[in-house]
């Protein structure tokens, strides 16, 4: 019984062997494509032995040792090129090599980095600095292109509102080609935008709404120059908000009278009378929207305000160093 067994697996390792072999034998005499177009990016300075991989794990290949026994006596061998390249599922092998020995046109870049605290406004102007796309068409875009994103349906329908999308161009380092789409951009930044919240939504307290949580970041993002200071402006926030006092914040005015660029360096006593939704001096609650585009850390303490009784705060001029001094009445304030 045993020996029946023992010749049963033996004859079916035989009949696998061979069908490998056959098929391997089929592959290497290939000498037609699929129509199934695939998207196979080789890295620069690729070996051969990692591009036969990369094609065997994107389908265009069956047997990477056939590629290699094909390299052999290729012309073409040692001068495979890198960069994004289409090819086919099932493809010719000897096509396949043919298609990388072309070099692809390699567009010159840009890094585009958006700090913390960056408007729309300011992106598009980096963005036309660098070559990445027009400031204008970014704008645009911004304005009247559609995006499909879960929590843009989040976001409340506001007249008042300059840029719907204001707040949620995650600020981080990018790299695109020059003469990028504008579109193609902002999906990018978007896209971040998304898994960055995704990862700390669940501290959103109850009652508060996303796009909530985001305007008061953005505030936070503005006036914050210290990391441990985020959660108590964040409190001075939340507790003038709950007894209807006006907010006060210079950052809101700054945004309303530069047109998004903060590149004002002094607030005048007239502009805090400016006609703005934006301009908290005179409207009470949070700006029509975000003033600003907030990075993760001002997300969080959005969310999660520091629990204490302070109403006021005002720059600390004799330390100098960015931090506020904090008071719970006027007169302390005054003081």
């Amino acid at each position: 019984m045993k020996k029946k067994v023992i010749m049963g697996i033996i004859f079916a390792i035989i009949a696998i062997l061979i069908c490998t072999a056959i098929s391997m034998v089929v592959e290497y005499t290939r000498t037609t494509s699929s129509k199934k177009p695939v998207i196979v990016e080789i890295p620069q300075g690729a070996s051969e032995s990692l591009i036969a991989q990369l094609l065997e794990e994107k389908g265009v290949i069956d047997y990477k040792i056939n590629f290699k026994l094909k390299m052999r006596n290729s012309e073409h061998r040692g001068k495979l090129n890198y960069g994004k390249y289409l090819l086919y599922e099932k493809m010719c092998i000897e096509d396949a090599i043919e298609t990388l020995s072309k070099p692809v046109e390699h567009k010159k870049g840009a890094k585009l980095t958006i700090p913390e605290g960056y408007s729309a406004e300011m992106i598009a102007a980096r963005c036309e600095k660098l070559g990445i796309c027009k400031a204008e068409s970014f704008l645009n875009e911004l304005e009247s292109g559609t995006f499909d994103y879960k929590f843009i349906s989040e976001i409340p329908e506001n007249e008042n509102v300059k840029y719907k999308l204001q707040g949620y161009l995650f600020p981080s380092t990018y790299a695109f080609a020059l003469d990028t789409p504008a579109h193609d951009v902002i999906e990018e930044l978007l896209s971040e935008f998304e898994i960055q919240y995704e990862a700390v939504k669940e501290n959103l307290p109850e009652g508060m709404t996303m796009s909530e949580a985001i305007n008061r970041a953005a505030l936070i993002e503005r006036e914050a120059k210290l990391d441990e200071e985020r959660a108590l402006i964040s409190g001075v926030i939340k507790n003038r908000l709950e007894i209807g006092m006006l907010l006060q914040i210079d950052a809101s005015v700054v945004y309303a009278i530069s047109d998004g660029l903060y590149n004002v360096e002094r607030v005048l006593y007239k502009d805090l009378r400016v006609d703005s939704p934006y301009n908290t001096y005179k409207n009470t609650g949070l700006p029509a929207g975000p003033i600003c585009n907030p990075g993760i850390e001002s997300i969080i303490a959005a969310m999660k305000p520091a629990d204490h009784k302070y109403l006021y705060y005002h720059t600390d001029t004799e330390k100098n160093d960015g931090s506020h001094i904090f008071s719970e009445t006027f007169a302390q304030h005054n003081s």
